[in-house]
């Protein structure tokens, strides 16, 4: 299944000077773009894309690897500090992460999302270089049905990410649903709810409406206020603070492997990526979790979640990307087009034509969680000062911000308006206790659970759930995942369930 001596001859291509270099140039300025928020990975690399020409292929992949995970990686850090996610892949890690900084734990939200990176990235990068055929080949089995599953499955959260109302909940998620319709119908060809702008023919886009809730609302609600945290808190910003985070996160070994797992499988399925993810990945962790009520207070369970599932997906992207041609993310896009640009095609034979290579990826990867101890760690301290900066100064920044990355992303002014609506629906709902983050999810996952419902429906019907093997396993586990903790609690057996303790903030 695997070759050793290709494993090893990997290392060797990867452990030269140059390339280390460049997988570590590319981590760093990923970073950078990771933490701006608006800015994506894929984006940056379509820029730098022509420049990849003038330098070995194998070379400019190591460059756009490291960027891929650098960008994950470091999404975190407004997303914890600010409430602002970094990619779209980090939009769960607000929920835990930015109650964590306003209780006074900055330092140790953002190393135990160091932590949960880096162990994202290395489980993921050795079930690429292990598994990655498999896994390619089990991918080729989702079809319509099956990725309608996945997004029930996704939904599913809902009831678990809505607080105390399941009924404002499922208010919030229609919205989102509805929301979603925007765009072009694909099976009739007409245009719905688009109000005459071409902009959003395709759909409402994901970024604008990202930071117009997460981001713009919560200046809304900030403006009356002098910080974010208080400074008398706070009483570490050094690395004691996020060592103690790194303890926190390997607290809950089982979340962390789980979590790991659905971001590598939901990397592996075209057209779904870290932001779906890093949701389900969330969701799940609550909804199995013996105290689910504290999620959405600041807990480190629910941020080990996403955190360490948004990471898993580059790994889980680049399997299908290389072993199949067909590109997990919108990221490993430009990647493919790296390869075939300079004469790679990746395919069924990739690893039998290019085993040394794709082995070395796998590498990188692994190297790759090297940098994330050894970069992010170090400066965990440093950005978690941010939440320090008093907000007559720091409101203004973050606006700018906003708006520099909204209009980035596409190069249109209209998303500045979106976004601005969406931050006002955002404040409005947040206020009368709705919840943005099951209108977000939905807004995610309408799509994919609308296309792929009617195209399953013109193959086989309604009976095509049921009996296809992984639609029908996703139909138990939707279920299952819904009901069960419901049950278990009605039934007490979470009762006296070891409570997770807040760790004091460290002198």
């Amino acid at each position: 299944m695997w070759d050793a001596d290709a494993i090893l001859r990997g290392l060797d291509l990867l452990l030269t000077w140059q390339n280390v270099l460049w997988l570590l140039i590319g981590f760093t300025t990923g970073m950078v773009v990771g933490a701006i928020p608006g800015l994506v990975e894929s984006t940056y690399l379509a820029i730098v894309l022509p420049f990849t020409l003038y330098m070995d292929i194998w070379t400019a992949l190591f460059f756009m690897t490291g960027a891929y995970v650098g960008a994950e990686a470091a999404g975190s850090y407004p997303a914890i500090l600010m409430n602002m996610p970094g990619t779209p892949g980090t939009s769960a890690t607000t929920f835990e992460g930015y109650p964590l900084t306003k209780k006074g734990f900055p330092g140790q939200a953002v190393g135990c999302s160091v932590a949960a990176s880096a162990y994202g990235t290395c489980v993921g990068a050795l079930i690429f270089m292990f598994l990655g055929p498999l896994f390619a080949a089990f991918a080729l089995n989702f079809g319509s049905p099956e990725l309608f599953m996945l997004g029930v499955f996704g939904m599913t959260a809902v009831g678990s990410l809505t607080g105390e109302s399941v009924l404002k909940g499922l208010i919030s998620a229609a919205l989102g649903l509805l929301i979603a319709t925007t765009g072009l119908d694909l099976f009739n060809g007409l245009p719905r709810a688009h109000f005459g702008l071409l902009e959003v023919y395709d759909s409402i886009p994901v970024v604008p409406a990202l930071l117009g809730l997460f981001g713009l609302s919560e200046i809304l609600v900030l403006a009356n206020r002098h910080y974010i945290v208080p400074p008398e808190l706070v009483t570490s910003l050094g690395l004691k603070a996020p060592l103690e985070g790194v303890r926190e996160a390997f607290r809950h070994p089982f979340v962390l492997f789980r979590s790991t797992l659905i971001g590598m499988i939901i990397g592996i399925i075209p057209g779904t990526g870290a932001t779906a993810a890093n949701v389900i990945a969330y969701a799940q962790a609550k909804q199995w979790s013996r105290t689910p009520e504290r999620f959405g207070t600041g807990t480190y369970e629910g941020l080990v979640a996403s955190d360490s599932s948004n990471n898993s997906v580059v790994p889980g992207a680049l399997i299908p990307t290389f072993t199949l041609g067909i590109p997990g993310s919108g990221t490993a896009v430009i990647m493919l087009a790296a390869m075939m640009l300079q004469g790679v095609r990746p395919g069924p034979g990739f690893y039998e034509a290019y085993g040394m290579q794709a082995y070395a990826i796998g590498w990188s990867l692994l190297l790759c969680t090297a940098f994330i101890a050894m970069i992010a760690l170090p400066f965990a301290g440093t950005f978690a000062r941010m939440a320090l900066i008093p907000l007559k100064a720091l409101i203004p920044l973050i606006s700018i911000a906003c708006i520099v990355g909204v209009f980035s992303a596409r190069q249109y002014l209209v998303d500045i308006g979106i976004m601005v609506v969406f931050g006002l629906i955002g404040f409005i709902i947040r206020r009368y206790g709705y919840s943005p983050v099951a209108l977000l999810l939905a807004l995610i996952l309408g799509p994919l659970l609308e296309h792929n419902f009617f195209r399953s429906l013109a193959v086989g019907g309604w009976s095509i759930f049921f009996t296809k093997p992984i639609s029908l396993t996703l139909v138990v586990l939707s279920a299952l995942s819904l009901f069960l903790p419901l049950l278990l609690k009605r039934a007490g057996k979470g009762e006296g369930a070891a409570t997770e303790e807040e760790p004091a903030p460290v002198n």
